[in-house]
């Protein structure tokens, strides 16, 4: 699916034009308020009183920051309940319907209602957009076609300026003999393209990957062949490994199991938007206070082309991070781009006062580091790190607990400089930006290059080459016990044994190939013990069959009952770890039945070895005896590896119990 044809390549345009259209808007409408708010303070609707006045402005400022709180939180669950589409078309009503109401505003408490309304419906389109998108991309390319769509966020950004500024040259507009104020114009220019949006999103399929993990194949086989049918592009292997599920509970966000990720998905994100919002909207601001283009009411209208200039930059980080994010990864973007906001931030309050030029071009470093890094990585991350049951509602929560950030960053930001001053604000600011960075680097889940279902559920990933490593465990176990049991062709059985262990020291080096690659997530220490200690199995195999082959002592009994036990052992650790490729609670009481089976052929071969050890001693040949002695003894410890490895089963059902 990675080399599209032109006729594929339209589809999944198609899923990326309407998605993004619906994050145009989303940033179109967040920013339009920071233009419109300079004339929306000469209608004389604000309270008498600088402080209830300043009240006024922060509630109307974040307002639909707080509407999108609750529109992602509620929205996100209800999306992994009901589908992806339903939700994907009737977000944009509000868009639409609030929007136009916003442009009819009679006073400031209508004005702040309806923005928080209209907020409900941007906050419900982050996980919905979000979640549509990387559900239908390829995996080479999910880490693009999802920059691609967020980076029309920093698109309406900067349209949303631009409309301010062509406005706000005047007072009014005559529209049919009527004069309309500018602000009006520019809350309600959303409302057209949110309309015709809604209309296109309606030819747009289910998500087949929803369905089926919903156990509704039927329907998921008709949409995947009509895509196939129309657009000769065929998703069955991309969802090959999705199985149905069953639903969700928000409350496993926290469980042991992904409590990590949830972390991960919240915490950067929540301090980015303490900047990002907080500086952001904040920037017509800073450049008219710093004296960008004179201190007059047209120097406002002016601080607005300033914004629009420094919005090319944020552009240019989306661009990067759309040019770069696949080769070098989700979190190490995030990190470098924490980074250069805490730099930029810190240099902005140690020398703000030093001059315009400087505070120009930190904004821009700000403003570029902040889109190629966590504007673009922390959208993306939370719809890739968790199971289809819980994608939309991860993505929604995580999307609620920044817009606390936003509502932060946006109602002290001017608070701040108030009591404070400019440069204590941006070293405070900074301190959040440098937290996301510390957060990053701890709790960080690379997903780059992996399938949806490889990166979202622990241990998965890993699964193919523990499965791979298991099945040389295996065939190890088998040719023992034929090797004991026909006891002829030694050599060649031998270094058959041996050919294997070497494929099984390959494979463990892939693993921790892929450890060291996933930047330590919660789980990659645990994969790299256990494919050790089993790996340590087939060694101890490997070291029987040497010293079969070099003792050179004839068969006994006591070697094929100890080859049948390691057998077993081995089948039984295999049959265990099988249940870890989902690793659901479900499944931990067979982990632990089969732990206990584990044991019970370790306390046989402890038997079997008593017995021997005691046969053993009778011999009169006392090289003869040590010879013995020493393979009974390496055939026990066989089944001490494997039960070295069901510790760690064990292990890991009481950490993620």
């Amino acid at each position: 699916m990675e080399d599209l044809s032109a006729k594929q390549n339209r589809f999944i345009r198609k899923v990326v034009s309407l998605s993004s259209a619906g994050v145009f808007l989303d940033g179109y409408d967040l920013f339009i308020i920071s233009v419109a708010m300079i004339f929306i303070e000469t209608q004389n609707w604000l309270s008498k009183g600088s402080f209830l006045g300043s009240v006024e402005i922060g509630l109307l400022n974040s307002s639909a920051l707080a509407g999108m709180f609750l529109g992602a939180l509620i929205v996100g669950n209800y999306a992994d309940k009901i589908g992806r589409r339903t939700l994907y078309v009737i977000d944009l009503v509000f868009f639409v319907f609030f929007g136009l109401l916003t442009a009819m505003s009679t006073n400031i408490i209508e004005l702040i209602a309806f923005r928080f309304l209209l907020g409900i419906g941007i906050g419900a389109d982050y996980p919905l957009s979000s979640t549509y998108v990387s559900e239908f991309s390829p995996k080479k390319i999910r880490g693009k076609m999802t920059t691609a769509t967020f980076s029309f966020w920093g698109i309406g950004a900067i349209i949303a300026a631009i409309i301010g500024f062509t406005f706000g040259r005047y007072e009014y507009i005559v529209i049919f003999g009527h004069a309309i104020d500018s602000w009006r114009l520019m809350l309600a220019s959303g409302v057209v393209p949110a309309f015709i949006v809604l209309l296109l999103r309606h030819s747009m399929p289910e998500s087949p990957r929803w369905l089926l993990s919903n156990n509704q194949k039927e329907k998921a086989d008709e949409i995947i062949a009509e895509i196939k049918k129309k657009y000769d592009l065929d998703y069955s292997k991309d969802l090959s490994l999705v199985v149905p599920e069953r639903k969700g509970r928000v409350a496993e966000l926290l469980s042991p199991k992904l409590r990590r990720r949830t972390m991960f998905a919240w915490i950067p994100w929540f301090f980015m938007d303490v900047g990002v919002y907080g500086v952001g909207i904040s920037i017509p601001f800073i450049l008219f206070k710093i004296g960008f283009g004179g201190n007059s009411f047209i120097a406002k209208i002016n601080a607005i082309l300033g914004t629009v200039i420094l919005d090319v930059f944020t552009l240019v980080g989306f661009a990067i991070a759309l040019l770069i994010i696949e080769k070098v990864g989700r979190i190490r973007l995030q990190e470098l781009g924490f980074l250069g906001m805490t730099a930029a931030l810190l240099i902005l309050g140690f020398g703000f006062y030093s001059g315009l030029p400087l505070v120009m071009a930190m904004l821009a470093v700000f403003l570029l580091y902040e889109n190629a890094g966590p504007n673009t990585t922390t959208w993306i991350i939370p719809t890739e790190i968790f199971p289809t049951r819980l994608r939309a509602t991860a993505q929604g929560s995580a999307s609620a607990i920044s817009r606390l950030g936003a509502v932060f960053g946006t109602f002290f930001f001017p608070v701040l400089v108030a009591t404070k001053g400019f440069e204590f604000t941006f070293l405070f600011v900074a301190v959040f930006m440098f937290a996301g960075f510390a957060f990053t680097a701890v709790l960080g889940v690379e997903a780059k290059g992996l399938t949806l279902e490889e990166s979202s559920t622990p241990f998965l990933e890993f699964s193919k080459y523990l499965d791979s490593l298991s099945e040389k465990v295996a065939l190890a176990a088998s040719e023992l016990v034929e090797m004991v049991e026909k006891y002829d062709n030694l050599e060649v059985r031998g270094t058959r044994i041996k050919e294997l262990e070497h494929e099984a020291d390959s494979i463990v080096h892939q693993i921790y190939t892929r450890v060291n690659y996933m930047n330590k997530p919660m789980e990659s220490v645990d994969v790299g013990n256990l494919a050790t200690r089993y790996d340590d199995i087939l060694d101890f195999i490997n070291a029987v069959a040497k010293r079969i082959v070099l003792f050179k002592v004839e068969k006994t009994e006591e070697m094929v009952e100890f080859a049948h036990i390691v057998k077993d052992s081995v089948d039984e650790v295999n049959k265990t770890l099988k249940y870890f490729a989902s690793f659901e609670e479900a499944d931990f009481n067979s982990i632990i039945d089969g732990c206990i089976k584990i044991n019970e052929l370790e306390n046989e071969a402890d038997d079997v070895l008593a017995h021997s050890l005691v046969t053993v001693l009778d011999f009169k040949d006392s090289v003869k005896m040590v010879k013995f002695k020493e393979l009974y003894e390496y055939m026990e410890i066989v089944t001490d590896k494997c039960e070295d490895v069901s510790d760690i089963f064990r292990d890991l059902v009481v950490k993620y119990s």
